[in-house]
């Protein structure tokens, strides 16, 4: 296990890009928040919604460049370990009431993705953040944070939610990575800051 001692700041994912995802969960937001109006400033937007495969610690504009350069360093060993399987987003649930997320059911070929990259950044020095078992998942509302507190923002009920425990969103290949940075900051087109990324495939 790497590490602990870095707080994860940046992490390495994979951008869901499917209409059909991107459209049944606003439509599920959009209802949640119709019932519930003030979760709407902590709900993400269809352009944010990713997978998330390992958090990292970059401390340095030479950290940043050393994980931008490991995962293009890394392009062709991860192109050959890409995973011939979807990801399946089905189903929502909660992290103790303060994080909605919608589940991801996988294969085998993409822990092995995972464990791949992982191995591969680690090779190159950067300083993957591991604290919790592996457990893929698309964070769709968020209200564990500064913001959310300010505002008074209580947790979520679980009444919200009830009728999309079994909800199928969609499928997504794994069609890329990203080097994004936490934070509020976006891109033009609504994605986090991407110090690097790698696009697999033609884009749905």
């Amino acid at each position: 296990m790497a590490s602990q001692a870095g707080r994860s700041n940046y992490f390495y994912c994979v951008r869901l890009t499917s209409p059909e995802i991107r459209t049944e969960i606003q439509d599920a937001l959009d209802w949640m928040v119709d019932k519930e109006p003030k979760f709407a400033n902590f709900c993400y937007t269809p352009e944010m919604i990713h997978v998330t495969l390992c958090e990292v610690c970059l401390q340095s504009d030479e950290d940043i460049t050393k994980a931008a350069e490991a995962l293009a360093k890394a392009e062709s060993i991860l192109r050959e370990n890409l995973p011939s399987s979807p990801l399946t987003i089905k189903g929502v649930t909660t992290f103790q009431d303060l994080i909605m997320i919608a589940d991801v059911e996988y294969e085998d070929d993409f822990r092995h993705f995972t464990e791949v990259l992982k191995a591969q950044l680690k090779e190159s020095g950067v300083q993957v953040v591991e604290r919790h078992e592996f457990h893929p998942h698309v964070t769709i509302l968020k209200v564990n944070t500064m913001r959310a507190r300010k505002a008074k923002v209580g947790k979520i009920n679980s009444w919200l939610y009830v009728n999309l425990k079994d909800k199928l969103f969609g499928k997504q290949s794994v069609d890329s990575v990203h080097l994004c940075k936490m934070g509020y900051e976006r891109r033009e087109d609504g994605f986090y800051n991407t110090p690097a990324e790698i696009i697999f495939r033609n884009k749905h």
